[in-house]
């Protein structure tokens, strides 16, 4: 009897060990979240040597066999004999895909005479609204939700989004281009 409980238990023990070692295989993916046009630096330590640079949207694994300090992990991209270390707040959890998910570059907006634009609603729906940015990308924290009709002040222009100030609260932030009407 005691032999019969040594071996279940270390069947459960082992079974214990594989389950997250399974279940993370798929929790590990991440694709690379950068501004459009921008590469992402892989390194062969955190802030070490450049290994190599991947795209935007290109899938990666996290490896969490290898320490890695805050901000950091260790991935493996296909196509590359070894992996390395890339800032953590470059992967995200779905591809991005859409041109309001990539984060437009800094050096594409231009500096505009201010004009007054109105506010769209998210796909003709008035009961939807837009998000008025912290930075140019669908996924940055929304600063506040706009209304249809809501005037904003265009300072910059980009080819997806554009830096507006918001009269109402006086912060700065993004809209994308698409959701704005000249007055």
């Amino acid at each position: 009897m005691k032999k019969l409980i040594s071996i279940v238990l270390a069947v459960m023990t082992l079974m214990g060990l594989m389950i997250p070692v399974l279940a993370g295989a798929e929790g590990n993916i991440r694709y690379v979240n950068c501004e459009d046009g921008k590469r992402l630096n892989v390194r062969e330590a955190p802030n070490g040597k450049l290994a190599y640079r991947i795209a935007c949207g290109t899938e990666v694994e996290i490896m969490p066999t290898v320490a890695a300090p805050a901000g950091w992990a260790y991935v493996r991209v296909d196509g590359h004999t070894n992996g390395g270390f890339v800032m953590t707040k470059y992967l995200v959890t779905s591809k991005p895909g859409g041109k309001y998910e990539i984060t437009e570059r800094a050096d594409n907006f231009v500096e505009v005479t201010p004009y007054t634009v109105k506010a769209k609603a998210l796909n003709r729906r008035t009961e939807k609204s837009v998000g008025l940015r912290e930075s140019p990308n669908k996924t940055a924290h929304a600063i506040r939700r706009l209304e249809a009709g809501d005037t904003l002040q265009v300072i910059a222009r980009g080819k997806t989004w554009s830096r507006v100030l918001d009269p109402t609260t006086g912060k700065t932030g993004y809209v994308a281009n698409d959701y704005m009407v000249k007055e």
